[in-house]
């Protein structure tokens, strides 16, 4: 088994600064609960993982085939629950150049939609918090 490790340091007001790996990435609490707009909130990076993660697989995809992926665009879109302050639901847009072979679409699809993040939701981790 693999471990990873995220530090986290506190910093001024409501921001974050997360290590991993040798990285270090900004947070800040959103805007509307004082945060100053500096950096990604938690759920903003929550986005960026689903959709970087599907934008992995896609492209590896693409490498297995030697199709360039010059003109791909990955976005993602999520529906918010207010109420809940939960993502209802997420949706991907994989846009790709009018060259894109036709015989390949459905497949891309398949393979992106093996997205490890994703699995990640679909069995999720057990969770444990302690005090030390």
């Amino acid at each position: 088994m693999t471990n990873m490790t995220v530090d986290i340091e506190f910093g001024e007001g409501k921001k974050l600064d997360a290590k991993i790996n040798g990285f270090s990435v900004a947070v800040e609490e959103p805007v509307k609960a004082g945060g100053s707009g500096s950096a990604p909130n938690p759920v903003e990076l929550f986005l960026v993982s689903l959709a970087s993660c599907a934008a992995v697989y896609a492209r590896r995809f693409c490498e297995s085939r030697s199709i360039s992926t010059e003109g791909f665009e990955m976005k993602a879109f999520c529906e918010m629950d207010p109420d809940k302050n939960h993502i209802e639901k997420v949706r991907y847009q994989l846009h790709l150049p009018k060259d894109f072979p036709e015989k390949y679409k459905a497949a891309l699809l398949r393979s992106v939609d093996l997205c490890t993040v994703k699995k990640h939701l679909i069995n999720p981790p057990s969770f444990e918090l302690e005090i030390i």
